[in-house]
């Protein structure tokens, strides 16, 4: 079995923060680089969360603050 890519293996850790979040009902998470991860992957993975009409990120000096509005069921 192929190993995850980084851009998978950040996309998956990032997923875990934000159920968190919504399992919290704060709906915000504050998500930041780790030592090693691809910057590149960081970038490209925050554009396309940014693409959601239902969420607000503001860039802080640590990494990125994400704020949703749950989509209605």
């Amino acid at each position: 079995m192929p190993q995850p890519s980084s851009h998978e293996q950040l996309a998956q850790r990032i997923q875990i923060a934000i159920q968190g979040a919504n399992r919290r009902q704060c709906r915000q998470v504050h998500l930041k680089p780790e030592d090693g991860d691809d910057l590149d992957a960081w970038d490209s993975i925050v554009s396309e969360i940014d693409e959601n009409a239902n969420v607000d990120i503001t860039r802080t000096p640590e990494g990125w603050l994400v704020s949703w509005v749950p989509s209605e069921a």
